[in-house]
């Protein structure tokens, strides 16, 4: 079965001065404008197209990679608002619509918002949306905690950033425990801390315990190396000047540092710390 919104390879049927015809199976014949034909095609090769309805609401392929497909989150800008929503940015020639009851809050133009792409069943448009509840799961979350799990920064709020988990439940990370720049859109790993009773999930971007700190003490080692053995970061400075360097927190930085000197590795100054000399 071909849909639509996604990436397919579908065999050509016809080549004509227009653009090629390809099989979209049950979306019948799926027409490729001669602008995106690349390569010499012939009836029977096959080709790695997107697929899409234009203006005239038929079943049309390019070459091009939109931002995201149906069923994915991207961050898109908002290029025009009229009286049925608005028309973002999605990296194709056909802007993708937004309608006014998808938008919580309501868009603005000029501005970027993180969306989810769905296909509406009645007009079979590709559409997107910012209401992320009616995507996610209805199920009650049974995250183990410090389980790895993939991350999309969906907002800020009053306590921390607002995030996707899994495309299936929102968590929060708390301001806090935040050590390197996030934005909105973001893709990024993170560990399940806690699941409260009441169905809210707290959420870290470092795993704690000794296996976190070995892996910062691997950098911390690297960062000397081609820093020619000093540098100027030691247990006593600056929680920000560390965070801006390790993305990591004062605490973690100077339990990484006092493994490297347990093991006669590094020197450690107030201010600073030094390969130690063999």
């Amino acid at each position: 079965m071909s849909y639509l919104g996604t990436t397919q390879t579908l065999f050509v049927k016809e080549v004509s001065n227009e653009g090629a015809y390809l099989d979209g199976h049950d979306l019948g014949e799926v027409f490729l404008p001669k602008n995106e034909i690349r390569d010499e095609l012939e009836a029977g090769d096959s080709i790695s197209v997107f697929i899409y309805l234009d203006n005239a609401n038929l079943p049309t392929a390019t070459v091009k990679k939109p931002h995201a497909q149906v069923g994915e989150y991207a961050l898109l800008r908002v290029k025009e608002i009229n009286s049925i929503g608005a028309f973002l940015d999605w990296g194709l020639e056909k802007d993708v619509l937004a309608p006014f009851n998808e938008q919580k809050p309501r868009m603005q133009e000029g501005h970027s918002y993180l969306v989810r792409l769905y296909l509406d069943n009645a007009s079979q448009r590709i559409c997107a949306s910012t209401n992320f509840n009616r995507f996610l799961s209805k199920d009650e979350p049974e995250y183990t905690r410090l389980q790895e799990v993939d991350l999309i920064v969906a907002g800020k709020t009053d306590i921390g950033y607002k995030v996707l988990i899994e495309e299936s439940h929102f968590g929060v990370v708390f301001y806090n425990m935040v050590f390197k720049n996030l934005f909105v859109g973001q893709k990024l790993k993170g560990f399940v801390q806690k699941v409260r009773e009441d169905g809210k999930i707290d959420v870290v971007l470092e795993k704690p315990g000794m296996g976190k700190v070995s892996e910062l003490g691997d950098k911390i080692m690297e960062k000397l190396k081609n820093e020619g053995g000093i540098l100027a970061i030691g247990d006593k400075s600056d929680p920000e000047l560390i965070k801006k360097v390790f993305s990591t927190s004062k605490a973690n930085y100077k339990k990484a540092i006092g493994g490297l000197f347990k093991q006669e590795l590094i020197e450690i100054e107030a201010k600073s710390i030094r390969l130690k000399s063999k």
